[in-house]
């Protein structure tokens, strides 16, 4: 079996595609669904229950062996707990990347995410007016990548593909590259939530081998230094990604062939990773995704 390792510089994995893992590599943990933006795409609209700390701690427990762990939400730092959360995270030696909106990342915040963090994933959707068309809150947002870049946290980028941004990609690139961002992930809207109708509506209008091809001729001609990953969900295919929802409900997503949008595989309050993992039929599909081999690469 090829060993698959982490490029922290580039914020991915690198290797060959297993034919089997006894885990995921990648587990994505939502600690609320608080969120203090209004994003037009939003696939997590849904509120449910925060988890209390000993809830949460049971999961922890339970996913210690995976690779990486994205925290997510909603906006994560909304929890007053999140730092504890991290701490509890970190000393199980996880990568552990922060999805965060960034707007609540102030000097204090920065200082108190050093050391817990390997890095933090933040969404750009556009220059300014047309970012805050979209989700809002685009000076804040960049003011926290300062004091981030000020405190030595590493992040990479987000943008998601919407009518309003077609139009943007390569300023947004060029955004991303001056604010030295290591990576930028580009991708259509998660069909889920208030994404589902953008999905549907604009699933077979983006030409994503133009926009490949277009963002790769711009990179070499601009010098642009980030890497470049374009996702498309019916390249990848349903439920490549395992979501632990804040009840501790594991979930393949996204799911677009059906109006179920998740697929349900287990509770990790119930039963351990290893029953809900080897339940999971989306393995080769999990594996491709994370190795980035079904997306576009720049």
């Amino acid at each position: 079996m090829s060993q698959i390792g982490f490029d922290f510089e580039n914020h991915h994995f690198c290797g060959e595609v297993p034919e089997s893992l006894d885990k995921p590599m990648t587990l994505t943990l939502q600690v609320t669904r608080k969120c203090n933006l209004h994003c037009i795409y939003c696939s997590e609209e849904k509120q449910l229950d925060e988890p209390g700390r000993e809830e949460l701690s049971d999961i922890i427990n339970k996913i210690r062996n995976v690779k990486r762990i994205i925290v997510s939400g909603g906006e994560p730092l909304l929890r007053p707990d999140i730092f504890d959360i991290l701490k509890e995270l970190r000393n199980q030696r996880n990568i552990i990347a922060l999805a965060t909106n960034c707007t609540k990342v102030d000097k204090e915040y920065a200082t108190k995410l050093v050391g817990l963090i390997d890095y933090a994933d933040v969404t750009i959707d556009g220059p300014r007016n047309i970012h805050n068309t979209i989700r809002g809150g685009y000076d804040d947002i960049i003011k926290g990548i300062f004091n981030l870049r000020e405190k030595g946290i590493e992040y990479s980028f987000v943008t998601v593909l919407v009518p309003q941004n077609l139009d943007y990609l390569k300023d947004i690139c060029q955004i991303v590259d001056t604010l030295g961002g290591r990576k930028h992930k580009i991708l259509t809207p998660i069909p889920k939530g208030r994404g589902k109708e953008i999905y549907e509506k604009t699933k077979d209008k983006y030409l994503l081998d133009k926009i490949f091809n277009e963002l790769k001729s711009a990179k070499e001609e601009k010098g642009w230094k980030q890497r470049i990953t374009i996702t498309d969900w019916k390249r990848i295919g349903e439920g490549h990604a395992l979501l632990i929802h804040p009840d501790g409900n594991v979930v393949a997503s996204p799911i677009f062939s059906s109006d179920k949008e998740v697929e349900y595989i287990g509770n990790l309050h119930k039963e351990s990773l290893e029953n809900i993992w080897e339940k999971y039929p989306n393995k080769q599909k999990h594996f491709n995704k994370y190795l980035e081999k079904s997306l576009y690469v720049i």
